[in-house]
């Protein structure tokens, strides 16, 4: 039996289909999902293609696959981003700061640091309220490490987790932007040495060249060798359990 992407199984999230190929029982006409509704409706819409797409990796197409694996190296800084914002003093309208003896609500960007970790397997309800960055840092680490990707997609609950931080990590990028700042890459090692010593520093003025250094040799990197270096690191099968 040929597995399909997990996608054409799950009612809110657009399913992985192939273009212009269209199902047996297809009339021509496209369904969408009615989120009121919580059901697929019939559309007036032409079907550009139902087929759904062949599962390659898990349960998962080679585009979901794909996806899963650029949010994976980006979770860490993101987490760790999200979790930066201080509640400690919120300002409100009238620019009165609120008094200590108030009860300030959690911003929205920690309760979506808790949902990211949690999908990467944290119990409930996420992050301690009392965690500074630096604790989330090394929990978020810890959480990414422990965590393989083709094991995550090869379970019908791990690959549905992994779609839905997809979703969620792609509204956290694009509702709360990182600085572009020197920062630790976690998740790929040094070509030269093998450790994750790898910095990645922005350019300083336009025009100017991206640059990844390894801080424990010194190897150095331009954009477009750190891509490929990034590319074979995810495509090489994981071995053992990396410390």
């Amino acid at each position: 039996m040929t597995l399909v992407c997990l996608t054409n199984d799950i009612p809110n999230l657009r399913s992985c289909t192939v273009r212009d190929q269209h199902q047996a029982h297809c009339n021509g006409f496209a369904w969408r999902y009615d989120r009121a509704l919580e059901i697929d409706m019939p559309t007036n819409d032409e079907c550009t293609g139902c087929l759904p797409r062949q599962a390659e990796h898990g349960l998962l197409c080679w585009s979901c696959w794909m996806r899963v694996t650029e949010a994976w190296s980006k979770a860490h800084d993101m987490i760790t981003h999200l979790r930066s914002v201080d509640r400690a003093q919120q300002i409100d309208n009238g620019g009165v700061r609120a008094d200590p003896g108030w009860v300030i609500p959690v911003p929205i960007t920690w309760r979506m640091a808790d949902e990211l970790i949690m999908l990467l397997g944290h119990p409930a309800p996420g992050f301690p309220s009392d965690a500074v960055v630096e604790e989330i840092d090394v929990i978020t680490e810890r959480f990414i490490d422990d965590l393989d990707p083709e094991v995550w997609v090869s379970r019908p609950a791990g690959a549905e987790d992994a779609l839905r931080f997809v979703v969620l990590m792609q509204t956290a990028i694009a509702g709360h932007p990182m600085d572009d700042r020197e920062h630790r890459v976690v998740n790929v090692r040094c070509p030269e040495c093998r450790l994750k010593a790898l910095l990645w520093k922005p350019p300083l003025e336009a025009g100017d060249e991206l640059d990844v250094t390894c801080t424990n040799c010194g190897y150095e990197m331009d954009h477009n060798r750190y891509e490929a270096v990034m590319t074979l690191q995810r495509l090489e099968p994981k071995t053992r359990k990396e410390a």
